[in-house]
């Protein structure tokens, strides 16, 4: 979501990071998800499977509005909402379970939820909805299920963390990922982030490793987390936490960290080196769930807990550590306060409950296999059924108790009339970021220039010396490099008692400026380097070997992009678009993905890939001008294209690809003055022969064959035809040189297989 509001004399614009739902999370949508087994007695076999390995059962077909999956997987899952004595259980269905690649909008793992301990049937997708305006979470909305043709009921649909939400939201996938698994508590081995020690394997009955093996790194935030919590900024995004703890808090979500088991969270640790937290598992917020590790709650303990519930617990080191720093105290009791006001305070929850309830009336009144009666879901919102409270009985109460705390009663600085200058920054100059600033001791500015990037925070001034006006008149000012075509930014100031983000949902929103730059021209760039099969060379954000472009601005001038296409398509020029803030350096490297994926994570991916087996790279303007284009036969296994010099020579084979660099001439291995012929092997590895292919001005005037050692094992003058016999040639790893009558020379390298 993208707000435009009017701060001062320009406009800035907020962004929450939310990404646009597709129609299987849709808010305003039920889903209808139909399984089909072949055998009757398969509640049977899920429970027994469930009690066992936990594997999944085959079903001959899963239908999901409509398209058909036939063999996916589904299992029972869930510790306290799995009964096998129920006939309604939460299930997770795998798409991919027989078939690799099968997904549903782009998802492989459907995880359903039965509506255990809530009356209401709305806590987990409502919970999501809520905390999604203020850190990364899973979608969430409704499918109604049926089973071998029989209704089943109304399930929430909750969006797996998998490397697709990882990738969505943290533009990596293949970093270090670990879950506080909820199957630990069974041996009192808690997944609270204590320090054990140095051996790793004291946690593994304490989390779920879900990546490749990394608990060094586990190790290690739980050891700055309990011994060096002044640097824990450098093992775990603290914004992030706070806002986890906040909503934990003031929404009584006790099935989490905050309560008794530690649990219901996900780590992962990006590219910045930080573990970002995941909230999971949300059924039991808002006071379904009662333990917070010391007793069980009743409902007036629930409404009246305080905003700083184990802040001296040292079993729970994330909030007492945290906590025990005043201005991560302060920032927490911040974060806190803004979902309470925006929330709970003003009445908006109770607005989508009721929206939420209405969604799904009739097909919650049609259920036979429901966990509560259907006058029960009716009252669930409003007042207790059985042991779980209403939600507005809890919170209406609970709200105006927070309210009333010594701690959300401080006066907080007041932030107003932020502006730029200039109002439109200019790429490679500087911009000022000014700020009225009242009732504050301190006021900062946290900046970064894409979404990738980690906000660095710098303290702001009103000395008269920082582009802040007069000293003293309460205007705030600090300069900061334009580096970027997008600059992203906060503020927050604080005081004795109280802190204030600007905008208050900071960091997850924030305000964007968007500097100017000179637009490139045909004549500025070149594809100066590219490879179409990469299968041992650099790897892309989520740890595969791609194909790759590198482009390269011949100019000493930083150039922006967004005029600028790429394409594989000669019917096509303008397939994919360089994205608005894209840019490149003066002198400077580009690489873009060619791998089919059409997305900005840490670097730009194209709509399309390139074929071994022979393709084109195109690259044009927005008035189809070309820049640059280049056409290859068959691909050598990691070897690229390259211009020697960069930018302006002629792009030929080398078995030394320089992404992001500049091009390595010595690899092209030309001991003459002339232009080195245009040559290709292939197969490569190969066993019996190998194919040469050539479009050289000279005829060839040798080949060699020569051992890593440079020993030569077979030459051929004045050779004939596009073939060598290489059958007596031991295995191994040869290379290959060409010489044209000119004495220009190029050198392959091979594997004799």
């Amino acid at each position: 979501m993208k707000i435009i509001i009017a701060l001062s004399t320009f406009f800035i614009i907020i962004s929450n990071s939310a990404f646009s739902q597709n129609n299987f999370y849709a808010e305003d949508t039920i889903q209808l998800i139909e399984i089909t087994f072949t055998n009757n007695n398969w509640d049977y076999q899920l429970d027994t499977a469930k009690y066992g390995a936990g594997n999944y059962l085959l079903a001959s077909e899963v239908k999901i509005n409509g398209v058909v999956f036939d063999s996916a997987g589904v299992r029972y899952k869930g510790n306290s909402s799995y009964d096998s004595s129920l006939q309604k259980n939460p299930m997770h269905i795998k798409l991919d379970f027989i078939h690799n690649n099968a997904n549903y909008f782009g998802y492989e793992d459907i995880k359903l939820s039965n509506g255990f301990s809530d009356p209401s049937c709305i806590r987990e997708v409502m919970a999501y909805k809520i905390l999604r305006n203020y850190m990364h979470a899973p979608l969430c909305n409704f499918a109604k299920v049926y089973i071998n043709g029989i209704y089943y009921g109304v399930y929430s649909n909750a969006e797996d963390i998998s490397s697709v939400f990882l990738e969505k939201h943290f533009y990596s996938s293949d970093k270090t990922f670990v879950k506080g698994n909820p199957e630990s508590v069974i041996n009192g081995h808690l997944p609270n982030l204590t320090y054990l020690g140095t051996d790793s394997s004291l946690y593994y009955d304490r989390y779920e490793m879900k990546s490749d093996y990394a608990w060094k790194d586990v190790v290690n935030l739980c050891n700055a987390l309990v011994n060096s919590t002044p640097i824990i900024d450098s093992f775990i995004d603290i914004d992030r936490a706070l806002w986890m703890l906040a909503f934990n808090n003031v929404t009584v979500n006790l099935d989490s960290y905050s309560g008794q088991f530690a649990q219901n969270y996900y780590l992962y640790r990006d590219h910045n080196n930080l573990f970002n937290p995941i909230i999971w598992d949300l059924n039991m917020c808002f006071g379904s769930f009662t333990n917070t590790g010391t007793a069980n709650l009743n409902l007036a303990q629930m409404q009246q807990l305080t905003p700083l519930l184990h802040n001296t617990n040292a079993s729970r080191p994330l909030i007492k550590n945290l906590l025990a720093d005043t201005s991560y105290l302060k920032m927490y009791l911040a974060h806190a306060s803004t979902i309470n006001d925006e929330f709970f305070s003003s009445g908006n929850y109770q607005l989508i409950a009721q929206n939420l309830q209405s969604l799904i009336d009739t097909s919650v009144q049609s259920e036979n296999f429901s966990l509560y009666t259907y006058p029960e879901f009716q009252n669930g919102l409003i007042t207790s059924v059985g042991s779980v409270p209403g939600i507005t009985e809890l919170m209406n109460s609970r709200f105006a108790y927070l309210n009333s705390t010594p701690q959300f009663q401080q006066i907080a600085p007041v932030i107003t009339n932020i502006i730029s200058n200039p109002s439109v920054p200019v790429f490679g100059n500087s911009v000022a970021v000014n700020a009225t600033v009242i009732n504050s001791t301190r006021v900062y500015l946290g900046y970064r220039y894409k979404k990738s990037d980690r906000f660095v925070r710098f303290e702001m001034f009103d000395d008269g010396a920082h582009n802040d006006g007069v000293s003293g008149d309460n205007i705030f000012g600090l300069s900061i490099p334009v580096s970027s075509l997008e600059i992203q930014f906060y503020l927050y100031a604080e005081n004795a008692s109280a802190g204030m983000f600007s905008p208050e949902r900071a960091e997850h929103e924030f305000y964007i400026l968007h500097p100017t730059i000179t637009l490139a021209t045909q004549n500025d760039l070149a594809i100066n380097e590219y490879t179409a099969d990469n299968q041992t060379g650099i790897l892309n954000e989520n740890g595969k070997n791609r194909d790759w472009i590198e482009v390269f601005n011949k100019t000493s001038n930083a150039l922006g992009l967004k005029n600028i296409y790429l394409s594989d398509d000669i019917n096509d020029l303008q397939k994919w678009k360089f994205p608005d803030i894209a840019f490149i350096p003066a002198n400077g490297f580009l690489l873009v993905w060619a791998d089919d994926k059409d997305s900005t994570l840490i670097d730009y991916h194209t709509n399309f890939n390139l074929s071994a087996y022979g393709d084109s790279v195109f690259m044009v303007n927005d008035s189809f001008a070309f820049a640059d284009s280049s056409t290859f036969s068959a691909f050598i296994t990691d070897y690229s294209y390259a211009r020697c010099p960069d930018g302006t020579g002629l792009l030929q084979l080398t078995f030394s690809p320089t992404p992001r660099s500049t091009n390595s001439c010595t690899s092209f291995i030309s001991e003459s003055d002339g232009a080195v012929s245009k040559i290709s092997i292939y197969p490569n590895p190969a066993s019996n022969k190998i194919n040469f292919a050539h479009s050289i001005k000279n005829e060839l005037k040798s080949i060699e064959i020569k051992t890593i050692s440079g020993q030569i094992v077979k030459q051929l003058d004045a050779p004939s035809g596009q073939a060598i016999n290489i059958s007596l040639l031991a295995s191994g790893m040869y290379f290959v040189v060409f010489t044209d009558t000119e004495k220009n020379k190029q050198t392959i390298k091979f594997v004799k297989q």
